[in-house]
């Protein structure tokens, strides 16, 4: 449910709550949240969104990719490798 949630915010770009529900679901654990966060913070990725007025933090997108990809998620490592450069 909280990840429906966080999809739905998104989509609407409002990322700061969206971080707030991710923020939730990560701490159960889930990989995905985890990764789905990492997007929050990734300055890239909110670049491609057009998102305006929400700072990318590059140090917790890298921190967050980190930890999705422990949790299986392969994509991570490439957006982790992507923010190092």
């Amino acid at each position: 449910r909280l990840m429906a949630r966080a999809g739905a915010l998104l989509a609407q770009g409002n990322i700061g709550a969206a971080r707030i529900v991710l923020e939730r679901a990560a701490e159960t654990g889930s990989p995905q949240a985890s990764f789905m966060l990492a997007e929050t913070y990734d300055p890239v990725i909110l670049s491609t969104w057009g998102t305006y007025g929400t700072r990318g933090e590059a140090t917790k997108a890298r921190e967050l990719y980190a930890k999705a990809h422990a949790g299986g998620i392969q994509e991570a490592k490439n957006r982790f490798d992507a923010l190092s450069q």
